[in-house]
This record gives structure tokens, C-alpha cells and sequence, in this order.
């Protein structure tokens, strides 16, 4: 009785001893808001990051960079002339010049809406094509080769024959763009739709889904993230129509801007406008980040596209 006593309570001790060890709640998993915001942010990198932008911004600054760079005998980067030239001062310069000038915000206002209106038009066409060619195969088989031929011409050769059509004023922005967008997005949709796995909607049939309930709790959670990547990558795209549109023929926007500040020399300017333009694409993909992780919430950080990598 006594060893049988002895050998209880070691069990006890034992069974308290590995429920201590694998106590979810002794793991430090319930990090504190600083420290959450610490580890996201990475101290280091940031560090290493503002280093290496100081030294760009320096390198640039002093102009050393446009005498050239030559490796094993090849130009890396050849001798730029003076009148070329544009120095950190210059953008800013230019940036601090036209904060209040009501026609830039104009010429912002116009290329804003060339791409958002862009992006929808083409975004929206290309959700409903993927949809529909992705789930009816044969109808997919009946369209391939129209839209292949499509998407093989390029793109940007239409911006001419827009311009004609629609004239210099927004409409053929907004339609080179929308052409651009359709294809970034009807095509990851369509192949997303495509690879869905059949045995999930076999399961829903017998379960006596309707074709609404399928699209609802099937098809729209498993083309989520290929949506949302093409749906990034078109608005970054959308805006870079709307800007070769602006190249070619514009009565406003940041791209008839930026062709007229380079044709006069200017270059501070010039590079000011291209940095207006990267930060005009970043609050896009911005924007459908956010979306991203509204509607993907489920997922892991690992599984949601970031913003900006901090």
C-alpha cells in the first residue's frame, strides 16, 4: 500500500509538473502594445535603412553619381550633363513651390480620377469575366482566343487610337487604363475560379447548396487572395496609364506635367513629379491593403499583403 501511495503521489507530482509545463497560459504568447509595436517595427532595420537612405540622398546631393560609373571596363551608369542634372534641393525646392498652387492640385485632381475611374471600370469588368469563364468552362473555351489576341497586342499602342476616339480630355485615360486593369485582373481571377478544388463544391451540392451559397462560401473565399493581388497590381497600373495617356496628348494631369518640366530642363521638378506620382500609387496600395485585411482576416499576418514592409 505504501508503494502504491508513493507511486499516486509521484503521479500527482509528475501530472502537476507536465500541466505546469504545457500551461498555455505560462507561454509569453500576450505581448504588451509596446512591444507588439517594437517587434513590428525592427529597430535595426529602420536603422540600417535611414543609414542607407542618407547615404543615397548624400551621394545624390553632391552629384557624384552623374560623373559616371564604370565597372571592368563597362558603364554602369553614364557621364550625365549639368543641364541634366537634378539634386535632392531642387525637388524640394519645387515641392515647397507649388504647395499652394491651385493648378497642380488640378493636375492631381485629374490624374487621380483617370486611374481611380480606370481601376474600377477595369477591375469590375475583369472580377465578372473571371467569374463567369472560370466557372463555365465551355464558355471559356468559346472567348479564349478573342481575349488571348487581346491581351497579346500591347497595350500602350492603343493610347493613339484612344486619344482619336475619345479626345484629349480624361475619357482616354480612363479608357487605356481600363483596358490595362481588365487583363491584370480577369486573368488571375479566371485561373483562381479555374483551381478551386471540385470535391468542395461536390460537398456543397449534397449538402443542397444553391449556385448563390456555392459563390458565397466556396468560390469567393478560395479567389480572395489571387483578387487582391491582381487588384493591387492593377492599381499601381492604372495610374501608369493614366500617366502615358497624359505623355501622349493632355489638356491636365501630373503626366502632362512631369513631360513638360523635362522637355524645359527642369529636372528637380521632374523628379519631384515622379515622387508625387510613387506616393499617389503607394496611397492606392494603400487603400486595397487595407481592404485586404478586412476581407482576409482569417488569415495568419503571413498570409496578408503588407502596405509598406517595416
Amino acid at each position: 500500500m505504501r508503494s502504491s501511495d508513493e507511486e499516486e503521489g509521484t503521479q500527482k507530482h509528475n501530472n502537476g509538473r507536465l500541466s505546469v509545463q504545457f500551461d498555455v497560459n505560462s507561454l509569453s504568447l500576450d505581448r504588451s502594445p509596446v512591444r507588439k509595436v517594437l517587434d513590428r517595427v525592427d529597430l535595426p532595420v529602420q536603422i540600417v535603412r535611414l543609414v542607407l537612405l542618407t547615404l543615397i540622398l548624400w551621394v545624390w546631393q553632391s552629384e557624384r553619381i552623374f560623373d559616371g560609373v564604370s565597372l571592368l571596363g563597362f558603364e554602369i551608369f553614364p557621364e550625365i550633363p549639368a543641364l541634366f542634372r537634378g539634386t535632392p534641393s531642387g525637388v524640394w525646392d519645387y515641392l515647397t513651390k507649388i504647395w499652394d498652387d491651385s493648378v497642380f492640385w488640378a493636375d492631381v485632381k485629374a490624374t487621380s480620377i483617370e486611374a481611380l475611374l480606370g481601376f474600377v471600370y477595369g477591375s469590375s469588368g475583369g472580377i465578372v469575366v473571371g467569374l463567369l469563364l472560370g466557372r463555365f468552362r465551355r464558355l471559356a473555351r468559346v472567348f479564349a482566343p478573342f481575349l488571348i489576341i487581346t491581351n497579346a497586342a500591347p497595350k500602350v499602342a492603343f493610347a493613339p487610337i484612344l486619344i482619336l476616339w475619345y479626345g484629349v480630355d480624361i475619357g482616354s485615360k480612363i479608357a487605356l487604363a481600363t483596358i490595362i486593369v481588365f487583363f491584370i485582373v480577369q486573368i488571375p481571377v479566371q485561373a483562381a475560379v479555374g483551381g478551386i478544388d471540385p470535391d468542395l463544391d461536390t460537398v456543397a451540392s449534397s449538402l443542397g447548396a444553391s449556385q448563390l451559397q456555392k459563390f458565397r462560401l466556396v468560390v469567393l473565399p478560395g479567389i480572395l487572395g489571387p483578387l487582391f493581388g491582381a487588384l493591387r497590381l492593377g492599381s499601381i497600373y492604372a495610374i501608369l496609364a493614366a500617366v502615358f495617356g497624359e505623355f501622349i496628348a493632355s489638356k491636365r494631369g501630373l503626366g502632362q506635367r512631369l513631360i513638360s518640366a523635362s522637355n524645359q530642363f527642369n529636372f528637380g521638378a521632374a523628379f519631384a513629379l515622379i515622387l508625387i506620382l510613387a506616393l499617389l500609387a503607394l496611397l492606392f496600395n494603400f487603400v486595397m491593403g487595407v481592404l485586404e485585411r478586412r476581407f482576409l482576416r482569417w488569415q495568419d499576418d503571413g498570409g496578408k499583403g503588407s502596405v509598406i514592409s517595416l
